[in-house]
């Protein structure tokens, strides 16, 4: 079973997310659902082990503090030739930008 890791602004954010997608999942008919499937990011440390992680980022995570630690922990995790690495890279040089 993989992961989904939730990147937001915070731990509330990251529940009302994953509550969210498990009842529209429960709608569409899926019996087979478990808590464990997904994973709030707290801390960047949280992909330590994983390789190829993939998930969401939602609610107010741009204002993370440990954004810039979280996206070097995905890029170590994701393989350079995936099209996922090409993404969060953008992402975070999206990001830089804004700031």
């Amino acid at each position: 079973m993989s992961k989904i890791f939730v990147i937001a602004g915070d731990s509330i954010q990251a529940m009302y997310w994953i509550n969210t997608n498990l009842r529209s999942r429960v709608a569409a008919g899926e019996t087979t659902l478990s808590m464990s499937e997904y994973v709030p990011v707290l801390h960047p440390d949280v992909f330590r082990g994983y390789k190829d992680p993939h998930g969401v980022f939602f609610g107010t995570w741009r204002g993370r503090r440990d954004l810039e630690e979280i996206f070097v922990m995905l890029l170590r995790s994701t393989d350079i030739k995936s099209n996922s690495h090409r993404v969060i890279n953008r992402m975070w040089s999206e990001w830089k930008e804004g700031k």
